[in-house]
């Protein structure tokens, strides 16, 4: 399910800059990659195992972090 984000223009250049240094396709990948680096949360929390989902005992654990 894809959900639409607002940011500024300043942003949205900056994420653009990284979606090309990254040779990222997305946006979506470029943030996550942040939030990887950033929280240390493992890639299989973003759902690159196919099937994979969140749980509750998932997200309690990252809105702590």
């Amino acid at each position: 399910m894809a959900t639409t984000i607002q940011v500024s223009d300043g942003t949205r250049q900056v994420l653009e800059r990284l979606k090309k240094q990254q040779h990222a396709t997305t946006y979506d990948q470029v943030i996550q990659q942040l939030i990887q680096v950033k929280t240390k949360v493992p890639t299989t929390m973003f759902a690159s195992v196919k099937g994979m989902k969140w749980n509750k005992k998932d997200r309690v654990v990252f809105h702590e972090l």
